[in-house]
């Protein structure tokens, strides 16, 4: 047994990064103790559209399926966008609005922003006993969720670490999946809320409420079911 989670985001740096944090989340705020399965629900709504506007076709669909049947092969839905997809925050909060099985998370820059607002953890990925001195992340008033562009911060670590064959650029995958095995299990969300303190937080509360709801009303599948769960 266990609870799915479906992921609607962007790009696959997102789709690398989240399910560490929402793992932790179920865990550290939610009390779940069984399995918690994070998936891409673009693969099961055979959508190949990514971006802002994928994000905005891919639930209004699913929106549309729950109109028909209730039931979803996930306990709830995390939509991530970062904070320059106004518009569309917009119209998908009016269609959610009401809908228990949807999170909209918004990252105020970019999902990076969350990655580096877990000092610790970043910098023993990079094994850096303190930030190099010269880089963005070396500030004295370094605050992730003000960075304006996290993937240079990123970028700048990279460069300068042996511990990594290749820099982070305009957002590398095999990085963040790297980092990712790293971070699952010690997410430390006190500080990415330290960091980020206008987007993660609220996230945090709404995932964590999602968590214990679906734990109340039994919201666990087997696979067998999840494959009995078709789109129409």
């Amino acid at each position: 047994m266990s609870t799915r989670v479906g992921i609607v985001a962007e790009g696959p740096i997102d789709l690398a990064l989240l399910p560490s944090i929402l793992h932790q989340i179920a865990e550290e705020r939610a009390g779940v103790t069984w399995p918690v399965n994070v998936a891409d629900a673009f693969e099961w709504l055979q959508m190949r559209p990514r971006g802002h506007g994928g994000v905005w076709m891919a639930i209004r669909r699913i929106v549309r399926v729950l109109e028909k049947d209730p039931q979803l092969p996930y306990a709830f839905i995390v939509i991530l966008l970062d904070r320059r997809t106004q518009k569309i925050q917009k119209k998908i909060r009016k269609l959610i609005s009401g809908k228990d099985r949807f999170v909209l998370a918004v990252a105020q820059e970019e999902i990076e922003a969350w990655w580096l607002g877990d000092r610790k953890n970043t910098l023993a990925w990079l094994e850096f006993p303190e930030p190099p001195v010269g880089t963005r992340y070396a500030d004295g008033g370094y605050v992730a969720e003000r960075d304006d562009n996290p993937k240079y911060t990123l970028h700048e670590l990279t460069e300068k670490s042996v511990h990594v064959d290749r820099v982070y650029g305009e957002g590398n995958l095999d990085l963040a999946r790297d980092f990712a095995e790293l971070w699952d299990g010690r997410v430390r969300l006190k500080e990415i809320e330290t960091q980020c303190p206008q987007q993660f937080p609220p996230f945090c509360n709404d995932t964590a409420q999602a968590f214990r709801h679906a734990k109340s009303s039994g919201s666990q599948f087997k696979q067998a079911e999840f494959d009995q769960i078709k789109l129409t």
